[in-house]
């Protein structure tokens, strides 16, 4: 594990980010409370994992078989679904971003927690 200062990561700048994303769609009552929650769960899950999604990271733009991998082709058909839902007039423009954010990131945790050998 690496020793270096938290608040030099860009894991927890984008987590803090994120977050604050999420916060200023509920202060707009565009989120409900639980939504709210559940992605604050999910940015911490981000900041303590981050040196596992860093090494995730670089090994996912490093090697060239990425597009293999099924999370994500998930990720990505989600967030094209999400901006779709907005471009539609389904969805407001905050909820797309905190669902766009935590879909892309959603691969990353998930590496974090089983990290790929045949990436």
């Amino acid at each position: 594990m690496n020793n270096r200062s938290i608040l030099k990561s860009k894991t927890f700048w984008g987590a803090i980010v994120q977050f604050g994303i999420a916060f200023t769609a509920w202060a707009m009552g565009d989120i409900d409370l639980w939504i709210l929650i559940i992605d604050g769960v999910a940015m911490l899950g981000a900041i303590f994992y981050r040196d596992s999604i860093d090494q995730n990271l670089r090994n996912f733009f490093n090697q060239f078989d990425w597009w293999k991998d099924k999370a994500t082709w998930t990720a990505i058909a989600a967030a094209l679904g999400f901006v779709g839902a907005w471009l539609a007039g389904d969805m407001q423009l905050s909820v797309m971003l905190v669902s766009v954010f935590s879909a892309i990131l959603g691969i990353f945790l998930r590496s974090a927690q089983s990290p790929e050998s045949d990436f």
